[in-house]
């Protein structure tokens, strides 16, 4: 059997070696950018990574200094309102960043009544004193009531417990504001009625405990950032309908 050779000329087998050498450095400077666009991605996202880290400590720490601050204001209401807390008139609680006071009706208010009577402007007296060291806070004053109608004679003036336990709500604020001195652009006066209960309506004990007033202490810009909204769309509607040679307006921070 014949066999066939073929000779390749020595250019020809440099040229064809030429050619995969430049094929496989191709290769390896393809590799090595995509290596290299990888470390770039996995550096950035390490940076990400510890800056999340550093927030979130950052953000422990505030959560940890608001907390401690709170304690110190729990700490002022109980040295401050002893003799009720004693008689079970008053509740002071803090669960982390929550600090909530509750009160009976009685301390406050005679029944059926919406105006402080005088020895209840002398309880709220103490509690101002310690609210007034809350700068980062809103104290909100929320009325509640037990689900008993009114007597025929005080609808009147406040046909459902609706606006008795709005109206109390809002005496006990206007006098934190007019009376203790307290910032107005930080309380909140909300009624409940008796949609709210924290115990029975079936007994006299139970219907005396949802008589009541809390005031709570709850983040300021939940508050603030719910007004700037509220400004920001009234603006940008009026703006819509303003003739086009209106000054535009801006919401104040």
């Amino acid at each position: 059997m014949n066999k066939k050779y073929v000779l390749l000329s020595p250019c020809l087998v440099f040229a064809l070696t030429g050619c995969v050498s430049t094929k496989a450095y191709k290769m390896a400077q393809d590799e090595t950018a995509a290596c290299l666009k990888d470390k770039q991605a996995l550096s950035q996202q390490v940076d990400a990574l510890n800056k999340e880290k550093a927030d979130l400590a950052q953000a422990s720490a505030e959560k940890d200094t608001e907390i401690s601050k709170l304690k110190g204001t729990y700490d002022e209401l109980v040295g401050n309102l002893k003799n009720e807390i004693a008689s079970g008139q008053i509740q002071v609680t803090q669960l982390k960043d929550k600090l909530t006071l509750n009160m009976v009706e009685k301390i406050l208010f005679n029944s059926g009544q919406a105006d402080v009577k005088e020895s209840g402007k002398k309880v709220l007296d103490s509690i101002a004193a310690a609210l007034k060291k809350i700068a980062d806070k809103d104290i909100r004053v929320e009325g509640y009531t037990d689900n008993v109608p009114l007597s025929p004679k005080l609808r009147d003036r406040f046909p459902t417990n609706w606006e008795l336990s709005t109206a109390r709500a809002s005496n006990v604020v206007r006098y934190l504001e007019e009376k203790a001195g307290l910032d107005p652009s930080h309380l909140i006066a909300a009624g409940f009625g008796q949609y709210h209960p924290i115990s029975t309506n079936d007994t006299d004990e139970g219907r005396a405990q949802n008589r009541r007033i809390d005031i709570v202490l709850v983040p300021h810009e939940v508050s603030g950032s719910a007004a700037h909204a509220h400004a920001a769309a009234a603006v940008e509607k009026s703006s819509a309908t303003a003739p086009s040679d209106s000054p535009a307006m801006v919401p104040a921070p």
